[in-house]
């Protein structure tokens, strides 16, 4: 790492996407995760910022052309953080992404979603710019003039094809100044909203129950848990063979997926009874594809798993494109309680992906 004072105005900035405070590479996927202020912060100023696709740092090394505001940012972060900075002498050359500001809504409803809650936090500490928006936000529409990112935790929806759950209490008892907070997603009118947003360009990022999206939007994902019943159709694994509460269980990561820049190739992740996807054999022609698997009859790291040979060769997370946009499925618990600091990038990583644009840097 160069000492800020080496830093030239006219030194473009090369970070590695692994670093993590005190410099030290996030080669173990523990520690500190500087990364989503760094970028928040030169995105504030104004700064462009690229993801070079491949560079001698590795996929996702940060690039930053050069500039007065740039060297504020990059010295402050160099100090506070631990960012590794290098300078060089011109433009690293290849394909790489630029990244935008993104408007982000973080999905809540009357009462609060804990989740939520927590996620809320995690942006706050991260200085990642959001808005709450709740069900009667997403059915009124309109919402890639407002937002680039939707973000829908665990809990605030859930498989089964089911319709509407509707609003089981009643608006009249509760403070008005709650009102607009009612309600829940539903078929009839907001999934249809969330289709319209992803045609345009949006990105929706799902996690945990929230992956059940994929159902509704008729992605070529399946649930991986299941065995044949005597019809031959596919059921859910019983208690009796599948149980994994509040687990960490070893996942194989494609770190060259730009959702899981800077993660090492393999990662804990934790798993409380968490979606599991089967893709389907023609996924990859409806773009859709795997960012992280588990591989092995034997993925439990920590806690306890009862039938975890049955995790060999699922999907833990997985992306698509759905007509302009893009869907993110992180089926494990990525930000738990604002703890599992080893895959805040797969979350943090998701929020930027969408609205990333291809650029051929020379």
């Amino acid at each position: 790492m160069l000492p800020p004072d080496s830093l030239g105005t006219d030194a473009p900035l090369l970070a590695p996407h692994w670093a993590r405070i005190n410099a030290i590479p996030q080669r173990e996927g523990i520690g500190f995760e500087p990364f989503g202020q760094f970028v928040n912060r030169l995105l504030k100023a104004n700064c462009d910022v690229y993801w070079m696709k491949d560079s001698e740092m590795g996929a996702g090394a940060i690039w930053v052309p050069a500039s007065r505001s740039a060297r504020t940012v990059v010295e402050q972060a160099a100090k506070e953080l631990g960012i590794a900075v290098h300078g060089v002498a011109k433009t690293p050359a290849g394909q790489a992404l630029k990244l935008k500001p993104v408007r982000i809504a973080l999905y809540d409803q009357y009462g609060g979603l804990v989740p939520s809650g927590w996620t809320r936090w995690l942006f706050e500490q991260y200085e990642f710019p959001f808005e709450l928006v709740y069900p009667q936000t997403l059915d009124a529409g309109d919402l890639k003039s407002k937002f680039d990112v939707l973000v829908l935790v665990d809990g605030a929806l859930r498989g089964g094809g089911t319709r509407s759950t509707g609003n089981t209490i009643p608006s009249e008892s509760v403070p008005e100044e709650y009102r607009g907070s009612l309600g829940r997603i539903s078929t009839e009118k907001t999934i249809p909203e969330i289709k319209k947003f992803l045609s345009a360009g949006g990105s929706v990022v799902t996690i945990g129950s929230s992956t059940s999206l994929a159902e509704y939007l008729g992605l070529p994902v399946k649930d991986y848990l299941t065995e044949k019943d005597s019809r031959g159709a596919d059921q859910p694994l019983p208690r009796e063979k599948f149980y994994v509460p509040g687990s960490l269980l070893k996942a194989r990561i494609d770190n060259t997926n730009p959702i899981a820049y800077g993660m090492p190739d393999q990662a804990d992740v934790f798993f409380d009874n968490s979606p599991v996807f089967r893709l389907d054999p023609d996924a990859g022609l409806k773009r859709t594809s795997s960012v992280a698997w588990f591989s092995g009859s034997n993925v439990l790291d920590s806690g306890w798993a009862w039938g975890q040979q049955y995790l060999d060769g699922g999907v833990a997370v997985a992306e698509a494109q759905v007509g302009e946009g893009k869907v993110m499925l992180l089926g494990p618990e990525v930000a738990f309680r604002a703890q599992p600091h080893g895959t805040f990038k797969l979350l943090f990583n998701s929020l930027y992906y969408g609205s990333a644009t291809a650029a051929a840097l020379k």
